[in-house]
């Protein structure tokens, strides 16, 4: 159903729950690469390869749902062993980015249930993104959750949630001109309440350099327990990430001390080599990790940072198996493991 109520007058209060990452999932979403126009002949090959490797990895520890974008990249899918399975699903959508466009998966009244906005592309940058927008309708056909549709914008990877009643976000994506220029601060904050039935909202500034997403908080900064933030960190002055993200670690400080329910533990993650492409930085990062039953995934870059986050990890996240994955290519098309899967939790 679409939401009748204007996002300006704001949205009504739900009685949703959305559960954290770290929750028991029933699988994992992921969309499968296919988009000459963003890969091309050349590229194509080596990110399926990336994705199979992926896949192999994931079912050691939970499902998959794997989208395609039609049935003979269905059929012609490589059967991939594992303890876990991978369940085929035909949708048609634009690219692999289904954090972005892909459901909200939330509880309510001891039910699963999907929350779906509008996306248009990280602010039109990409064209087309039609199909990717219908991609939230097309899975309520086939999982049957009851969805409810908001016509604001608003990608998945430009939230994090601490499953306690708190929201993460930049303002550089949200308050953007190019999402909901109708719409100040005040007035999403009171949607986000309202929508996911939280309590608070964090906004630091803006995300890393060279993120084509207008600054998403998946990439620089991660809740990993109800009070324990991952936050990216640089001790090099010529480092172009490194003054806002020492401000952002400088608003979690405050917004500590102003809510000592809390009790807010920071987490610094290093920067990993920078990455160029074209002359544009890239935003490679250990934050766009993805949580699964007990295991993390971290994007690693072939550099020597890789070791100390794999560590970093490994002592915060002690029940969780870590595991690194080579990711240069995929964050070559500006992305990264956390953007292109998406959690649906267990009950």
């Amino acid at each position: 159903m679409l939401m009748a109520i204007s996002p300006v007058n704001g949205y009504p209060k739900t009685s949703v729950f959305y559960p954290p990452e770290w929750h028991k999932q029933k699988a994992i979403w992921l969309s499968y690469p296919h988009n000459l126009n963003e890969w091309n002949d050349i590229r194509l090959k080596p990110i399926r390869a990336f994705y199979h490797e992926l896949i192999k990895l994931i079912l050691e520890f939970q499902d998959i749902n794997l989208v395609f974008a039609n049935e003979d990249l269905k059929n012609n899918f490589p059967t991939i062993q594992g303890k876990f399975k991978v369940n085929p699903i035909v949708i048609p959508n634009n690219d692999i980015w289904i954090r972005d466009y892909g459901p909200f998966f939330v509880f309510n009244n001891n039910k699963i249930e999907m929350l779906d906005f509008e996306f248009n592309a990280w602010g039109e940058k990409f064209p087309p993104w039609n199909l990717d927008n219908e991609v939230p309708a097309q899975i309520e056909k086939i999982l049957s959750y009851p969805r409810s549709s908001f016509d604001m914008v608003l990608e998945g990877g430009a939230l994090e949630f601490n499953g306690d009643g708190v929201i993460l976000t930049t303002k550089q994506c949200l308050l953007n001109s190019n999402r909901n220029p109708h719409l100040n601060q005040n007035q999403i904050e009171k949607n986000l309440k309202n929508v996911f039935n939280i309590d608070d909202v964090i906004w630091l500034e803006r995300g890393l350099e060279g993120d084509h997403t207008d600054g998403h908080i998946d990439d620089f900064a991660r809740f990993y327990d109800y009070n324990k933030v991952f936050l990216c960190a640089s001790d090099d002055a010529t480092n172009p990430n490194y003054q806002h993200l020492k401000d952002s670690f400088e608003v979690l400080s405050k917004w500590k001390h102003s809510n000592k329910k809390y009790n807010l533990e920071v987490t610094l993650l290093p920067m990993p080599v920078i990455m160029k492409l074209d002359g544009e930085y890239l935003p490679n990062s250990y934050a766009n990790f993805i949580f699964l039953n007990g295991a993390v995934i971290v994007p690693t870059f072939d550099c020597p940072q890789d070791e100390i986050a794999l560590e970093i990890f490994c002592k915060a996240l002690p029940s969780h198996q870590v595991i690194g994955l080579n990711s240069r290519l995929l964050v070559e098309e500006g992305g990264g493991l956390h953007c292109m899967s998406k959690q649906e939790p267990s009950l």
